[in-house]
C-alpha cells in the first residue's frame, strides 16, 4: 500500500499552560514550571464528535473532533488536593457524560450539559474505596464500571460498580493480580465482558453473564473491623474468570480491537512497559501474534534492521485501519511515528511520518496516546501538541500550494511558541555578549588607530 499522512489540525496546548494558573493571557512568560504534556485522550463513542484530553495539569480538555476547536475546559480534580486523575473516558450511551479515576479512590463522573462554564464543575456520581484507582472503563449499556487498583498488602484488586447502586462496589476480584492494575477495558459490544491487565504480566479475561441478574446492594458492615477483615479476604467467583494470558513483562496497555473493522470485536491485543506487543484470538484464546523488540525473540516476525532499532522503541497503539489490516504504531523518543503492516512478517511500512511527502509539523516528545476513528488518526504527546491526521493514498492526492504555504506559516509560529523559554533566554545572553565582545573589539580598534604609539 502506498499512503501517506497528512496533517489536518493541531492544537499546543503549552500555549493556554502558560496562563491555566492565572486565568489571563500573556504575550510571553518567562515562568517554564507551567509545561503541559497530554496524558491520555478518548473520544466520544454515541457521534464521534467529541475528543476529551488530559493533561498533565489535571485539566480535562474537550475538543470538537472535525477542527479541534476547544469545546469545554474543567479541571478534574479539586484545587487544594493533590490527587491525580488516571484515566477518562467517555459513556457509552451519552456523550454528554465524562467519568474520571483518581489515585485519592474515587471515581467521578461529570454532566457537561449540566456545567456550561469552565469554572466549579460539579461532579454528577461518585464511588469511593480506600484504594487508589488507577484505570476505569464503563461498559457498552452504561451500567457498569470497572476499576483497576494498586497493590496494598497482598494483592490488587478490580471493582465492579453499578451505576444505579451509587457508593458501594457490587463485586470485587481480589485474587487476579498481586501488583497494580494498570489497565480495564471493557468490551465494547457485549456488556458482561471485560478484560484487565497488570504490572504483574498477567491479562484477565471476565464473562459477568452468569452472575445472577436481580443484585442485591452489598450492605455497609457496622463494624470496621470486620469491614477490614472482609476487604482482605475478598474471594471472586471462579466462575467469572474465562481465560488468563501471561506476557511475562508489566503490561502498560491493553484493547478489544476487531480484525473485520466491525463492532464484533474478535482479538485482544497487551502493550507491555518492555516494549512488546501481543495479540490473542478471543474466540480461540491462541496466540496469534507476538512481537518483542531490540535483542529478544520475535515469534511471527523477523528482526527490524539496526536502524529502526536504534530510531524507533517503543509501540503506542493497535488497530484495524481496514478489515484484516492489523496496523501497529511504533514510535521514537524524538515525536516520530510509523504505522506498520502488522499482517506482513517483515513489518511493511504503511505510513512513515518522517517521509519527505509528508507535512513537518510532527511531535517533538514521546507520543502517549492515539485514537483511529475509521477516517482520521489523532495523536498527542508529552511535547503539549495533538494532531489530526489524514492517511491518503500518495498517488491519487494532489497538493495544495496555498494550504501549505499557511502551513508553513503556522508551523513557524508554533515553533517558535514552543521554544522552552530558558533555552531563548540563553541564546539572549549568548547574542548579547556575542554583540559586546564585537563592540569591544571595535572600538579597540578604532582607539589604536586614531592614537598610534
Amino acid at each position: 500500500m502506498n499512503l501517506d499522512l497528512e496533517c489536518l489540525e493541531w492544537i499546543n496546548t503549552n500555549k493556554s499552560a502558560r496562563y491555566i494558573k492565572t486565568g489571563k493571557k500573556s504575550k510571553k512568560s518567562k515562568d517554564t514550571s507551567n509545561s503541559v504534556y497530554l496524558l491520555q485522550i478518548t473520544p466520544s463513542r454515541l457521534d464521534k464528535t467529541k475528543l476529551a484530553c488530559l493533561t498533565s495539569h489535571q485539566i480535562v480538555n474537550i475538543y470538537d473532533q472535525d477542527k479541534l476547536k476547544l469545546i469545554s475546559q474543567f479541571k478534574g480534580v479539586d484545587e487544594s488536593s493533590t490527587s491525580v486523575l488516571t484515566e477518562i473516558g467517555f459513556y457509552k450511551q451519552n456523550d454528554d457524560m465524562i467519568f474520571g479515576c483518581s489515585d485519592n479512590g474515587t471515581l467521578k463522573c461529570w454532566d457537561l450539559r449540566l456545567n456550561t462554564t469552565n469554572e466549579n464543575f460539579k461532579e454528577s456520581l461518585i464511588f469511593k474505596e480506600d484504594r487508589e484507582f488507577l484505570s476505569a472503563d464503563i461498559n457498552s449499556i452504561d451500567n457498569y464500571f470497572a476499576v483497576g487498583t494498586n497493590k496494598n498488602i497482598d494483592d490488587a484488586l478490580v471493582y465492579i460498580f453499578d451505576i444505579r447502586m451509587n457508593e458501594k462496589y457490587l463485586h470485587k476480584f481480589a485474587e487476579s493480580h498481586s501488583n497494580d492494575v494498570s489497565q480495564v477495558k471493557f468490551d465494547p459490544k457485549r456488556a458482561n465482558k471485560f478484560c484487565s491487565g497488570s504490572l504483574d504480566g498477567l491479562v484477565c479475561l471476565y464473562d459477568l453473564e452468569q452472575q445472577p441478574e436481580e443484585i442485591t446492594k452489598i450492605e455497609n458492615e457496622e463494624n470496621d473491623e470486620s469491614s477490614e477483615e472482609d476487604d482482605s479476604d475478598g474471594e471472586e467467583d471462579p466462575d467469572l474468570m474465562e481465560q488468563v494470558f501471561n506476557t511475562d513483562s508489566s503490561v502498560q496497555k491493553i484493547g478489544y480491537i476487531s480484525s473485520t473493522c466491525t463492532e464484533v470485536m474478535d482479538q485482544l491485543f497487551a502493550i507491555t512497559y518492555t516494549n512488546d506487543l501481543f495479540v490473542w484470538d478471543l474466540n480461540s484464546h491462541d496466540l496469534l501474534f507476538k512481537h518483542q523488540t531490540k535483542n529478544k525473540n520475535v515469534e511471527n516476525a523477523e528482526s527490524l534492521n539496526d536502524e529502526d532499532e536504534q530510531e524507533e522503541d517503543y509501540f503506542f497503539d493497535c488497530f484495524y485501519m481496514k478489515p484484516n489490516l492489523m496496523t501497529i504504531c511504533r514510535g521514537d523518543h524524538n515525536g516520530n511515528f510509523k504505522l506498520l503492516n502488522g499482517d506482513n512478517v517483515i513489518y511493511d511500512s504503511l505510513v512513515d511520518n518522517r517521509n519527505e511527502n509528508v507535512s513537518k509539523r510532527n511531535h517533538r516528545d514521546v507520543i502517549r496516546s492515539s485514537y483511529w476513528n475509521g477516517e482520521n488518526f489523532y495523536t498527542a504527546g508529552e511535547d503539549g501538541f495533538l494532531f489530526k491526521w489524514k492517511i491518503f493514498d500518495k498517488k491519487s492526492r494532489p497538493v495544495d500550494l496555498d494550504e501549505t504555504k499557511e502551513s508553513k506559516k503556522r508551523d513557524l509560529v508554533d515553533k517558535i511558541e514552543s521554544d522552552d523559554t530558558t533555552d531563548r533566554k540563553d541564546k539572549a545572553k549568548l547574542n548579547k555578549k556575542e554583540y559586546f565582545n564585537k563592540s569591544k573589539n571595535k572600538s579597540f580598534y578604532s582607539k589604536n588607530k586614531r592614537n598610534p604609539k
